[in-house]
């Protein structure tokens, strides 16, 4: 074989590499090139600690971890040297027991600041000869440029993160002002939301989409101490690819001292929970050694978690790192004496956008308002104000008969939003003894639900977004709408009769 020929074969390997594969790739030639017993492939991480990108031992892949440099010859590495050295654990207390040599060589942004490393380590000391080192400098050279390219990747991610958080803060800045109520439920949420406030633990918010989970996070961030610091939301419904979580550790150095809140943890795509479960993991570990930075934790979710648990649909850990307090908030129809607040707080609100005056409501309109049975939530009453007043001028609001779902109606209706949100206690004790809803494929819930949804869509023409769209009048955050269509198959391209 030619001498230059294992590199060529080297880069071509290196070549074919892409995403997820390509830091492994390295680390398992870096262990054949060098007969290493572990190499691992590492980027900086916070307060004097790396993590792993790829590592393998005994020619076997490992999974990643985090270890702190103090005491190990790493440390070196991050200061810009090229290291090989004899291994020892008087010279280096915390390096792993029964090694004798270590090589390791930095990974440099393009202005020289160390991004990573890669590293070996061998069962004694050990000299490299040139072919060795060539196929060395070859690998660093491709690690250092792929660690840049996914820093790149991250800040892009950050950005369009702080973007949307930006544009949700402009939207958001008054809608705390809508949690209103009159009842005992709701006397019980606002004591919830201001011993909440007090603490720091992380809080799971559960509810009915259109319960207001968002609102109530947000109140709890306003009501404490965290208050003039940021309040960020992430959509867990929308972290489907690496770089958004990579970003996660720089998303809670942003939001220092104030509250980083996970909206839909439900809908978090399984092949993201195990990275946001490690994230969380190690975040919380850097509490406990007072070097990560200051950030209370909040989530939320439409469905029954510990069930997702159960099934596998969810990890265990990662519920149990975000469930230290559980606030589960009741749907409208079990607190109906809010609505009469509710609508009047909504005629205030969008009587100023729409340049109106609406001096009272309609009794007869109001008794239908309360005896319908919102499985949009408050929403959907939000909508359903908003769209009065859009439709009529008066001084006295009156809502049109076709606007509520009458009693005749109200099973369907409530057939249909148990298809969307089929794990609702509520809705099943409300159908009790009419579906199995254990028995799906003799209900037909996935079906009931497609077409409701449909039907829903044709007639918003297929517009999802905004006041007059599908996800408003189905009580869902747009969205949790788009994941619903996914996983019915729901395209338009494929129903172009509902066009």
């Amino acid at each position: 074989m030619p001498p230059d020929e294992p590199l060529q074969l080297l880069a071509a390997s290196l070549a074919r590499a892409r995403g997820e594969d390509f830091f492994p790739v390295i680390a398992e030639h870096l262990g054949a090139a060098l007969r290493a017993r572990e190499t691992a492939i590492c980027e900086a991480a916070s307060g004097g600690r790396v993590r792993t990108l790829a590592a393998w031992r005994a020619g076997a892949a490992l999974s990643n971890f985090e270890y702190e440099l103090a005491g190990m010859p790493c440390e070196r590495v991050y200061q810009g040297e090229r290291l090989l050295i004899a291994v020892d654990t008087a010279t280096f207390p915390r390096a792993t027991q029964g090694y004798g040599g270590y090589y390791g060589l930095p990974l440099t942004a393009k202005d020289g600041a160390v991004l990573g490393h890669l590293c070996a380590w061998f069962d004694t000391r050990i000299e490299l000869g040139a072919e060795q080192r060539a196929i060395c400098d070859l690998l660093a050279n491709r690690a250092a440029a792929e660690l840049r390219l996914v820093h790149v990747k991250r800040e892009r991610a950050l950005l369009r993160a702080q973007r949307r958080q930006l544009r949700a803060e402009i939207a958001a800045t008054h809608d705390v002002q809508d949690i209103v109520g009159a009842g005992d439920s709701h006397q019980h949420l606002l004591e919830e939301i201001s011993r909440l406030a007090t603490s720091d633990e992380s809080v799971l918010v559960s509810g009915e989409p259109g319960t207001g989970k968002e609102l109530v996070a947000r109140a709890i961030h306003a009501a404490g101490a965290r208050a003039s610091k940021p309040f960020t939301r992430i959509d867990c419904t929308q972290l489907l690819i690496e770089a958004e979580i990579a970003a996660l550790p720089q998303t809670l150095g942003l939001s220092v001292g104030g509250t980083l809140f996970l909206d839909e943890l439900g809908g978090l795509a399984a092949p993201m929970q195990e990275r946001l479960a490690e994230t969380l993991v190690a975040f919380a570990n850097a509490r406990v050694a007072h070097v990560a930075p200051d950030v209370r934790l909040i989530a939320s979710t439409n469905r029954d978690l510990h069930t997702a648990v159960r099934d596998g649909v969810l990890r265990a850990d990662l519920l149990r790192e975000l469930s230290a307090t559980m606030l589960e908030l009741p749907p409208l129809r079990a607190r109906t004496e809010d609505i009469p607040p509710l609508v009047h707080r909504f005629i205030q609100k969008h009587a100023r956008r729409l340049g109106r005056r609406v001096d009272s409501v309609d009794p007869d309109s109001m008794v239908a308002l309360m005896r319908y049975s919102w499985p949009g939530n408050v929403r959907e009453l939000a909508a359903l104000v908003e769209q009065a007043m859009v439709t009529q001028h008066g001084p006295v609001l009156k809502i049109a008969a076709e606007l509520i779902v009458g009693t005749p109606a109200e099973r369907a209706a409530l057939i249909a939003a148990a298809a969307v949100d089929p794990g609702s206690t509520t809705i099943r004790t409300a159908l009790a003894g009419a579906v199995d809803f254990d028995d799906t494929l003799s209900t037909g819930l996935h079906a009931v639900q497609r077409e409701h949804i449909l039907r829903v869509l044709n007639a918003t023409h297929w517009v999802i977004e905004g006041n007059s769209g599908a996800a408003l009048r189905l009580g869902l955050k747009p969205a949790t709408l788009r994941h619903r269509m996914k996983k019915l198959g729901i395209t338009r391209a494929q129903n172009p009769q509902h066009g």
